[in-house]
């Protein structure tokens, strides 16, 4: 994970996501490659979920044109023309993806790029592919899976940043009181349970609760800062997030 010193723009907001844009508009070689391969690591789901929508393909060949939609971004002028004042990076994704649709020669140019060699680490296989009914039980949009599959990677990454950080500091039964408390399978759990299940006090439950309950949202509020501009868009990406505003 990288430093705060690394994450920490000019403005005070993450920029790790628009740097690995920058790189990849204006940067050559290994460097590009690094930063494509770093996107595609965190944002593939999300594009996997709308090619699965949007042309109905199964799931391995999905991946597949998954891993050349990011390769057509390497290879394009798309990102060249990207500039962060854009706002989020969610929005840029979802023209990239248009404009991809309509590449005609997307299979012929593929083949060209390195013989079906495969470029990319997408970590993934079938059994690590997301889950996408066709056609979608609920009638939604391929834009609005992508939008789906963004947030659950989202509040996903924010969960394991918890974890991990908790584990360094020695607090693996705070993570666990989280855990118990917010996402339990065996029911809604009060703090009496979930204090005899470690043997804490429910006012210790209480406390370890509000702490990591505000870290989660600490890590939430850097991962969404990563991938927008400035303040205004921050508060509309979290509030869509949580599901109190529009996409």
């Amino acid at each position: 994970m990288p430093s705060d010193s690394q994450l920490q723009g000019p403005t005070g907001f993450p920029t790790t996501c628009w740097s690995r844009i920058a790189v990849l508009g204006q940067g050559e070689g290994n460097d590009r490659a690094a930063a494509l391969d770093d996107l595609a690591a965190v944002y593939w789901r999300p594009v996997y979920a709308y090619v699965r929508a949007k042309w109905g393909k199964p799931p391995e060949e999905a991946r597949d044109v998954t891993q050349e939609f990011f390769l057509w971004m390497l290879e394009g002028d798309f990102l060249s023309r990207v500039d962060r004042e854009r706002g989020k990076f969610r929005a840029v994704l979802k023209t990239a993806l248009a404009n991809y649709v309509v590449d005609l020669h997307r299979a012929d140019t593929a083949a060209r790029r390195g013989g079906g060699r495969a470029l990319l680490s997408l970590d993934a296989t079938r059994e690590d592919l997301p889950r996408v009914d066709l056609p979608d039980p609920q009638g939604r949009s391929a834009e609005a899976l992508l939008d789906d599959a963004w947030r659950r990677q989202v509040l996903a990454r924010a969960l394991e940043m918890l974890e991990d950080s908790l584990a360094r500091e020695g607090k693996e039964t705070t993570f666990a009181v989280f855990s118990d408390y917010f996402l339990s399978d065996s029911g809604d759990l009060d703090y009496a349970a979930v204090a005899a299940r470690h043997g804490l006090s429910t006012t210790d439950v209480g406390n370890r609760l509000q702490a990591a309950k505000a870290r989660y949202r600490e890590a939430l509020r850097r991962l969404v800062a990563e991938t927008v501009h400035g303040e205004e868009d921050l508060r509309a990406e979290l509030a869509w997030l949580f599901g109190g505003a529009k996409a």
